[in-house]
């Protein structure tokens, strides 16, 4: 089955109609909540800048994969994030059911 680019443009016009690119809203309250969690995160060899990875997309620098905070922070709970590693993949753009 082939895709042409109008179809292809479309699903990804789809993409963002439907709400998937952006869960975690940037908020002074998400981001005090979250530099509990990611200024101890063990990946994170540096003081995490922008922090709120979830909302914000990944750092500049290089993450090794030593472990993630993620799981046990309120904002990954509240809004039911299903992946890690957020300083590393980016910006959270779906939802767990």
């Amino acid at each position: 089955m082939e895709i042409n680019e109008k179809e292809l443009k479309s699903a990804v016009d789809l993409k963002s109609v439907i709400g998937l690119k952006s869960v975690v809203p940037d908020t002074p309250e998400n981001l005090n909540i979250c530099k509990q969690y990611c200024g101890t995160c063990p990946s994170l060899p540096f003081s995490p800048n922008p922090y709120l990875f979830c909302a914000r997309g990944c750092s500049s620098a290089n993450v090794e994969k030593k472990g993630c905070n993620c799981t046990g922070c309120p904002i990954y709970k509240k809004y039911r994030l299903g992946s890690l590693y957020f300083c590393e993949t980016g910006k959270a753009e779906e939802r767990r059911e």
